[in-house]
């Protein structure tokens, strides 16, 4: 069994964690592997483990994929597992963690326990954009269609179906997923919604239009997007991941036809995390 590693930071809480999961993969008879990109963050450490290309991970297919950092580098090891089923477990050693949700100090109980079989597999959807310029994208937080500029709006037609939902004058749109709920749309004032609620989220960015609110979709719906704008380009952000390119197209969204498996353990619920991670429902009167 493989087990491989991915970071963008590295900290000395990071430096010693790695030690510890190696002596524990070692002790299972399993082989650690770090992506290239963080081994070059250990330097002269790093030759004691193995090293991996993300790009390659179609041809390593571990049994399990580590993040270790915060919910970016969560996100990027998502984009790298893509569609191959590759179960990711998140190690927060960032500020935030509401994905990467699994502490240091406990993260070598998570390993024993998912070498022991005592796990189990949460299935996250993700979204597929297709446009008219450039390869297809997904993102398991959200899509977000941004103006580039910082004078103009975007003028976004936006339809559900092939029927007209409304124009949209804003500085952006954003499509989001369950688990992106608690993301960009949620600082845009969207719902928060469980990761087993099967919809998505249409959240504008800053409204040139007080009636405009969220709107929430079945995932079966096939949403269209035509942009316009005084500029001639926009930004395309996946997850983070940001494209420059023309407006004047037209940009189809849709639920992808794989998921994410995220390790979780435990009965921990998404309650619990808005509870620790934002301070959801804090009140003097809650005791």
């Amino acid at each position: 069994m493989l087990i491989a590693i991915h970071a963008r930071k590295i900290c000395p809480t990071g430096i010693q964690l790695l030690a510890q999961l190696q002596d524990l993969a070692y002790g299972f008879q399993k082989k650690l592997l770090l992506s290239e990109e963080l081994a070059a963050l250990l330097a002269s450490a790093s030759p004691i483990y193995g090293t991996f290309k993300l790009a390659q991970l179609h041809l390593l297919k571990p049994a399990l994929m580590v993040s270790l950092g915060g919910d970016g580098t969560f996100l990027e090891t998502a984009h790298y597992i893509h569609n191959l089923e590759i179960p990711l477990l998140g190690i927060n050693t960032g500020s935030l963690g509401f994905l990467a949700g699994l502490t240091a100090a406990k993260a070598c109980l998570a390993l024993t326990n998912f070498l022991q079989g005592n796990y189990r597999l949460e299935s996250r959807t993700l979204l597929h954009l297709k446009g008219n310029k450039g390869a297809p994208s997904f993102a398991l937080n959200e899509i977000a269609l941004l103006k580039r500029d910082a004078a103009t709006l975007l003028t976004i037609d936006a339809y559900i179906n092939q029927q007209l939902i409304t124009t949209y004058w804003a500085d952006g749109l954003i499509i989001a997923t369950p688990t992106g709920s608690t993301a960009y749309s949620m600082s845009c004032f969207g719902p928060i919604m469980l990761p087993s609620t099967r919809s998505f989220v249409i959240t504008p960015v800053n409204p040139h239009n007080l009636a405009v609110r969220p709107l929430v979709v079945p995932q079966t719906a096939k949403l269209h997007f035509f942009v316009r704008g005084r500029n001639r380009d926009m930004i395309i952000s996946a997850d983070g991941r940001a494209t420059v390119t023309a407006t004047g197209q037209q940009l189809s969204i849709k639920k992808a036809s794989f998921t994410l498996k995220m390790v979780q353990f435990g009965d921990l619920t998404i309650f619990d995390a808005l509870r620790e991670k934002f301070y959801w429902g804090i009140d003097a009167r809650n005791k």
